[in-house]
């Protein structure tokens, strides 16, 4: 990994062990991660929980079950809750960000929330210059179902045999899903975010954040509860982010660099406020900084949850 945060190849074993989260995980095995982060995935994966003392992104209490089977079939049945009318309409294109593959998505949402679309390993199909669409990877037919608020679509990449698939909470707006994903290894539990994306484009916009950046890396969250509200995260836990290229993830959420402030702007980074998915993780943050890196992190949640965190930045 080079000296700025640049997302190992697709395929790649370190892929967990790059990102630095050796406090809250070991490498080097494939699992599935639902409660404490306690190993981590061969590839295409990292072991970051979602948040703290509750339910992993994308698992909601009233899901009913939404989440389809094996592949995401939208012919899957979803218990009692499957005649649940979708709250929003995902029918667009969407990238998947802060994961190791550029995957997209183009979605068509029917009236009953059965989903059909396609999906790809890198660009979201759908958009763009025609020239654009012989360039997408690892594209597959997508099938899946919106039951309330959550979500639930898979798609495979037929040269590869390699499969996405993932369950999420949507925004009430409709312009933000964050929750899992399961690969052909390994469940990620940590909270993913999608990010709808433009027409004209054939993926997200990266802007200019690919630079180096003197305050990338790990850092190492503290809750101080004398100066929080709320319960969602508890003094004695470990917390972690990540940031590089202008992006975070971890365990406060993901962030892509058009929901950052800019470096240039000075202290506080702002992020956020962001539509609100799952209940539990902040949709806004205020990232204290200096010429060393990250030195406070002040979140909020939807639910009026006000946190203060102090912040280390373990040596290399």
């Amino acid at each position: 990994m080079s000296g700025y945060t640049r997302w190992p190849s697709r395929g790649s074993s370190d892929w967990v062990c790059a990102l630095g989260l050796v406090t809250l995980l070991s490498c080097g095995k494939a699992a599935e991660h639902s409660g404490a982060p306690d190993a981590g995935p061969s590839s295409h994966d990292s072991g970051l929980t979602a948040g703290s003392g509750g339910s992993p992104a994308g698992a909601s209490s009233d899901s009913g079950g939404g989440a389809t089977g094996q592949g995401g079939a939208a012919g899957g049945t979803a218990g009692a809750a499957g005649t649940e009318l979708p709250t929003a309409d995902v029918s667009g294109r969407w990238g998947l960000f802060v994961f190791e593959d550029p995957v997209g998505v183009l979605l068509h949402q029917e009236a009953d929330g059965t989903i059909t679309g396609q999906g790809c390993g890198s660009g979201a199909p759908g958009g763009g210059p025609p020239q654009q669409e012989p360039n997408l990877w690892g594209c597959g037919s997508l099938s899946g179902r919106t039951v309330g608020k959550t979500a639930s679509f898979a798609f495979p990449t037929p040269v590869t045999g390699f499969q996405y698939q993932a369950t999420v909470v949507i925004s009430a707006d409709g312009q933000r899903m964050t929750g899992t994903l399961t690969t052909s290894t390994a469940k990620i539990t940590y909270p993913l975010a999608w990010h709808r994306v433009r027409d004209d484009a054939a993926w997200l916009d990266r802007g200019d954040f690919m630079r180096p950046d003197p305050m990338a890396g790990r850092y190492e969250l503290t809750l101080i509860p004398e100066e929080s509200v709320g319960n969602e995260f508890v003094a004695g836990t470990p917390y972690a982010i990540r940031y590089g290229e202008h992006t975070i993830l971890g365990q406060l959420g993901s962030f892509w660099t058009d929901e950052i402030s800019p470096v240039a702007e000075g202290s506080p980074l702002r992020v956020g406020p962001v539509s609100a998915t799952v209940p539990e993780l902040p949709n806004s943050l205020l990232i204290d900084f200096d010429a060393g890196g990250f030195t406070g992190v002040t979140a909020s949640t939807p639910s009026g949850g006000h946190y203060r965190f102090a912040v280390t930045k373990p040596s290399p």
